[in-house]
């Protein structure tokens, strides 16, 4: 099968996926947008805003708080911050012990150890496990060694993607991939990830806001960042 038909076989939707089966980010607007990050999709979030870096976190709790499930963390980055998870059960208090003991953190240093881990470990973590999310921090991060051959990453890299995709279909995941910098990987790497994700989100802070666009959806909204702490008017039952 041809590269492009195997694309457009992984994005068809899938007739088994429950797309009602939702967790929130958190942050109103992208809720309201993207309509959460749904079971069965792969979604992809990019860019410079400094949001990304603790969604993450916050779908760990929001995964927790919804379904009572855990959530798988794969690190590539060096990027997953349990302070960071546990205060933000705080914030929704939830009790962050609870929190943590069902979030699964697995940490890779190499785009070997990612991709081995993915090939012939994950399936066995999600059946002793059983989580609804699955998340990979910083995930291109790995794939910019530059002692390894660009033709030889593209291929780890397609060939570590449909596994993912293949993964959230068979057991309904929600799957989410983050990066915190566009600038640091190349346009092959970008456009191979994009290709095969159901939905990327772009998210570039312009102080002071991030703009959101939904590159599939062709969709977007604006961000206004808060003081932390600070309340909108959406957070009231009723505003006159």
């Amino acid at each position: 099968m041809k590269s492009d038909d195997i694309k457009k076989a992984l994005l068809e939707p899938n007739s088994f996926a429950k797309l009602d089966i939702i967790v929130k980010s958190g942050i109103i607007e992208l809720d309201v947008l993207l309509g959460g990050f749904k079971a069965g999709e792969i979604t992809y979030i990019d860019g410079d805003s400094k949001l990304i870096s603790n969604l993450p976190n916050q779908l760990c709790v929001n995964t927790y708080m919804t379904f009572k499930s855990p959530t798988i963390y794969i690190d590539g980055g060096i990027c997953a911050d349990p302070y960071r998870i546990a205060k933000y059960a705080r914030m929704n208090e939830i009790n962050q012990n609870d929190v943590l003991n069902h979030v699964y953190i697995s940490r890779s240093f190499t785009i070997y150890q990612l991709s081995s881990f993915i090939d012939h470990l994950l399936e066995k973590e999600i059946k002793k496990h059983d989580p609804r999310t699955l998340i990979i921090g910083k995930f291109p991060a790995l794939f910019l060694d530059p002692d390894i051959p660009t033709k030889e990453v593209q291929t780890i890299l397609k060939n570590t993607i449909i596994k993912l995709h293949e993964l959230t279909s068979n057991y309904n995941l929600i799957t989410v991939l983050t990066n915190v910098d566009s600038r640091m990987y190349s346009n092959k790497i970008r456009n191979t990830i994009q290709s095969y994700a159901h939905e990327t989100v772009r998210m570039k802070y312009i102080e002071p806001c991030t703009y959101v666009d939904l590159l599939r959806k062709k969709e977007n909204t604006t961000v206004l960042h808060m003081t932390e702490g600070q309340l909108r008017l959406e957070h009231f039952g009723m505003v006159m």
